[in-house]
């Protein structure tokens, strides 16, 4: 055992070094910077196991608010920064997108298949670290989902937008930036009966330092990139170019998704050129070298009905974050950080959709924890 633990240890150290030359020879500065990053949150993701799907399943079913407050103390602390940085910089870009039909539908279907496919689209990334096998699933159904909205792309573009508002464009850089770390300080209040406690809890540890981390990723992103972190948009560039490529004639490089001069631009160049891409494969990455180096790389046997979750749930993710302008985070972290509305009405409906994929888990294997009902009671054991 101490054999096989030590060559895994090897092949983690080996998997991460080897990458970052790789990626330092055969592309540039930057994208080896976002690869790098990428690891960064990948070994963050695996070590704190901090998940967004978990925490709004424990939100939602009353379990506890921990988990969700982490993902407050995230966005709160990348918020800080980048939304008076994308304010004030004509160099830096924002996500700030419109809220409307598209957007509702598409965040409640994509919280519906977070929670059948036990993880999210990060959640997914990182849980390769661990081995499970049936995230390789929810990463191509992921894939297909997204083929499916682009294609399908001109039509929700049709359906009724109600606003488009970013409160430092409206208010401000500071007023802007002070409205919405206020929102997250209340929102974070409620969330638990001691807000000070939690971060004095043992338990609360990992996943708080893991918070900080993930801030620290998503504006590292944002310097490197011009624009913050999305997962989503890597799918999207894959199955367009596997369309064009194969010959499939879904015509998805003819889309509106890809009309502007910047998402027309991604399609000539090469995946590993993406800025949008290095980040998904570093997080891969990284979970995969630090599950090997901690020993929390363990493969299993794949079962039918999580393996059903898993293609049904990431076709749903897929297509949701797509018609939604993005997922976890490149519309909930990313879209608030950069001072969008949308970000929080977004979370809306993903929590509300997550409430229903809690009630299909057990249809794919998984059983569900006793519900205290409400996110009151959830915040009073919290």
């Amino acid at each position: 055992m101490a054999y096989f633990a030590k060559s895994a240890r090897i092949a983690g150290a080996t998997l991460i070094a080897g990458l970052l030359i790789a990626s330092t020879y055969f592309t540039s500065l930057p994208q080896t910077a976002l690869l790098a990053l990428g690891m960064i949150a990948g070994i963050a993701f695996l070590t704190a196991s901090f998940g967004f799907a978990t925490a709004w399943r424990d939100l939602v079913t009353g379990r506890s608010t921990r988990l969700f407050r982490a993902q407050l103390l995230m966005i709160g602390a990348a918020s800080l920064v980048m939304a008076p940085l994308i304010a004030l910089s004509p160099d830096l870009n924002g996500f700030v997108r419109p809220v409307g039909v598209s957007l509702l539908v598409g965040a409640f279907i994509f919280g519906v298949g977070a929670q059948i496919a036990n993880g999210c689209s990060s959640g997914s990334l990182f849980h390769l670290g661990q081995g499970r096998i049936q995230s390789i699933a929810v990463l191509l159904a992921f894939g297909l989902g997204t083929m499916l909205a682009i294609r399908d792309y001109d039509d929700w573009l049709e359906a009724p937008i109600f606003f488009a508002e970013s409160l430092t464009r409206s208010l401000g850089p500071w007023l802007g930036t002070g409205l919405l770390l206020a929102g997250l300080v209340a929102l974070f209040a409620i969330a638990g009966r001691n807000p000070l406690g939690w971060f004095k809890d043992p338990k609360s540890r990992p996943v708080l330092i893991a918070a900080l981390v993930l801030a620290a990723v998503n504006l590292g992103i944002l310097l490197v990139s011009g624009r913050p972190w999305s997962t989503a948009q890597g799918f999207a560039l894959i199955g367009t170019q596997l369309d064009t490529a194969q010959g499939w004639e879904w015509d998805l490089d003819f889309s509106a998704f890809w009309s502007s001069d910047l998402m027309a631009s991604r399609l000539e160049n090469p995946w590993f050129m993406d800025s949008f891409l290095m980040p998904n494969l570093g997080v891969i990455a990284g979970a995969i070298g630090a599950g090997l180096l901690s020993g929390k790389f363990h493969p299993g046997a794949v079962k039918v009905l999580p393996l059903a979750g898993a293609l049904l749930g990431g076709v749903l993710m897929g297509y949701g974050a797509t018609i939604a302008f993005g997922c976890n985070i490149g519309a909930l972290f990313s879209g608030i950080a950069s001072g969008s509305v949308h970000g929080w009405i977004w979370l809306l409906p993903a929590l509300a959709g997550s409430w229903v994929g809690v009630k299909l888990r057990p249809a794919f294997g998984y059983p569900n924890a006793s519900e205290n009902t409400t996110f009151f009671k959830a915040a009073a054991t919290s």
